[in-house]
């Protein structure tokens, strides 16, 4: 058995699997363009302090949950948690006691009924109850006999989506075995099996990696994600959770994403704050509704820290060095960016600031609330003085199954 584990230190009785299906892809960009969006996902989950388990077979990955675990969310690469945090709090709303499995319920017709693999919802106590049953692997052209599931009237769109399906009371022949076919019919002996509501299918994105045809329909999402959060998006409210004292500060740099230090900061200080931001829309929001005080001075300035990180740096004050907080936020580690770009490249320019801080700024205060190699390996979510924070080289990372025999070498 062969589990991968992306471990945070105060676990949660939900677990995500991730199943590596990178074997069904066809083409090596679309491999290349899943694996970035892989990367992010493991990271993405453990900033919401998720544990990952990880590895190529699910029954594998759900029988080692199911030793430590209640619930399991099964998801393929390919799929992504969008939204913030709704995919979380809805999911975990779906975790009761009277259900083996929820999640894409598909009417196959002369195929009996699909769990469909990007992402499922598995209760392991009554996985444990029923011996460990396997999910069921798609098998074309196999003939079998199975009763046939009453289903809803409704569906979710098109025709083949039921709102929900429960055991039949007459046999049917079949001419097909879809993903999940085996898990369908053990939980219908005991449970009705309701399909992911709304809130949950509008919370997370599949990219269809294993369709190149669909791959091509879904890959605009990606290109309207990265524009629309580099022009468009605003955060008009804070996004951190940072918790430090400012009474000594008297530089913050910060991305244009919301006023935390606001009730914090000693006002009795002339105080020097830098509002940097790719997304021009952002900055100009926040030069147009920033708080203004008269003990602050305020600048504004459009720079791409993927790009380049320099006008940023040259805007500091060196003076202010030992009272200075500088603010990264998820720079290195965005949702809008990071599809688009690889780990690797993500820490090189997470490194390559780092590297001209530690020279000129060693005793100022920097701040991530996620890295770029956050979930490959542990690091604080806290205030650490410049000098004393690690910079990590791209071999020091936890391999998932996909990085395993290439590309997470040093330069």
């Amino acid at each position: 058995m062969n589990v991968i584990e992306f471990k945070v230190p105060d676990e949660k009785n939900l677990v995500f699997c991730m199943v590596d299906t990178f074997n069904t892809f066809k083409e090596n960009w679309i491999k290349e363009l899943i694996k970035n969006q892989s990367d992010y996902t493991i990271s993405n989950l453990y900033s919401k302090k998720y544990t990952i388990l990880q590895g190529l077979d699910e029954d594998d990955l759900i029988k080692y949950a199911s030793k430590r675990y209640d619930y399991a969310c099964v998801f393929s690469t390919g799929t992504e948690f969008i939204n913030g945090d709704a995919f979380f709090k809805n999911i975990e709303l779906e975790c009761t006691d009277d259900f083996l499995i929820k999640g894409h319920i598909l009417d196959r017709d002369d195929a009996y009924y699909e769990l469909h693999h990007q992402c499922y919802l598995i209760n392991l106590k009554n996985y444990r109850f029923l011996n460990f049953p396997l999910i069921g692997k798609q098998e074309l052209a196999t003939l079998h006999v199975q009763l046939d599931p009453i289903r809803s009237k409704e569906n979710l769109h098109d025709t083949y989506t039921p709102l929900w399906i429960k055991q039949g009371n007459s046999y049917r022949n079949y001419n097909h075995k879809c993903h999940g076919w085996n898990i369908i019919s053990k939980s219908l002996e005991y449970f009705d099996i309701i399909a992911f509501n709304t809130e949950i299918r509008d919370s997370k994105k599949h990219l269809y990696p294993e369709s190149t045809l669909d791959f091509y329909k879904q890959i605009n999402y990606v290109y309207f994600k990265e524009k629309y959060c580099s022009d468009t998006f605003i955060h008009t409210k804070n996004t951190e959770n940072m918790i430090f004292s400012l009474k000594d500060i008297k530089q913050i740099v910060t991305p244009a994403s919301g006023e935390w230090y606001i009730n914090d900061i000693n006002q009795e200080n002339n105080l020097k704050i830098i509002i940097y931001d790719y997304n021009l829309n952002s900055l100009k929001y926040w030069e147009n509704n920033i708080t203004k005080l008269l003990n602050i001075d305020y600048q504004f300035i459009q720079c791409d820290l993927l790009n380049d990180s320099l006008p940023l740096c040259l805007k500091l004050d060196r003076e202010l060095e030992k009272f200075t907080l500088i603010n990264l936020s998820n720079i290195f580690c965005y949702e809008g960016t990071s599809t688009l770009s690889n780990t690797k490249y993500r820490m090189y320019k997470e490194n390559q600031i780092l590297s001209y801080l530690k020279e000129h700024f060693p005793n100022s205060y920097i701040f991530f609330s996620i890295r770029a190699s956050s979930g490959f390996i542990h690091h604080e979510e806290v205030p650490v003085k410049i000098k004393d924070i690690p910079q990590y080289d791209i071999k020091d990372l936890k391999k998932p199954t996909w990085h395993q025999n290439e590309d997470w070498l040093s330069f």
